[in-house]
């Protein structure tokens, strides 16, 4: 008897434990935020209007580029870019010129870039040299505060960010902001996934083309 009552009492407390660990309501956290996320969407979604774009253009080869990212600080400089259609040297205003060799020479400026964007392309309808360039101030978007996420959460998050078609930069200031991802061109579906997938304020998507 007294044995079948240890049985018992054992199998009882084993029950407990497995009911406790299961107790915790789904969807009580934020979205997933492993490494095994839902994927983004995997092309840059393309403007429904003219967007610009601030940054240097880099013309190698017949072959001019917005660099919206990091530029190399090589002479002359170089940078993986947004193609550009219908540039012109031209009329295009302050400009820096180095030979390349045989081919024609790199030619290279700064400027604010204005056009459509189909999402790989940008037709330039208007340009203006950065020094003469007055942008209007951005709006300021209201503070969200980040989730409560465990350090393999951010780690799932931060990794998830890295898969973002277009994606220039990342980074997380200290343990407590969020993702803070700029992207070539966003027309809110990139921060939408990181929304729904991540849960609210745990990432932060800033268009380059606006």
């Amino acid at each position: 008897m007294r044995l079948l009552s240890s049985t018992v009492l054992g199998a009882a407390s084993m029950l407990l434990v497995a009911c406790g660990t299961a107790a915790s309501p789904a969807g009580s956290g934020p979205a997933q935020t492993s490494s095994v996320a839902p994927p983004p969407p995997s092309t840059i979604p393309a403007a429904t209007g003219p967007v610009t774009g601030v940054g240097m253009v880099i013309d190698v080869a017949g072959s001019p580029e917005l660099c919206l990212g990091p530029v190399m600080e090589s002479f002359p400089p170089q940078c993986d870019g947004v193609p550009l259609g219908g540039w012109d040297w031209t009329t295009a205003g302050i400009q820096e010129e180095a030979p390349a060799g045989t081919n024609r020479p790199t030619r290279w400026g700064t400027y604010a870039v204005t056009g459509p964007f189909d999402g790989s392309t940008m037709t330039v309808s208007s340009s203006v040299p950065l020094a003469l360039y007055d942008p209007a101030a951005p709006p300021t978007p209201e503070p969200v505060t980040p989730p409560q996420l465990t350090v393999e959460e951010w780690a799932g998050v931060e990794a998830g960010v890295r898969r973002l078609p277009g994606l220039l930069t990342s980074m997380r200031e200290g343990d407590v902001g969020p993702v803070l991802a700029d992207v070539v061109h966003d027309d809110g579906t990139l921060q939408g996934w990181a929304d729904t997938t991540f849960g609210a304020g745990a990432v932060r998507v800033t268009s380059m083309l606006s």
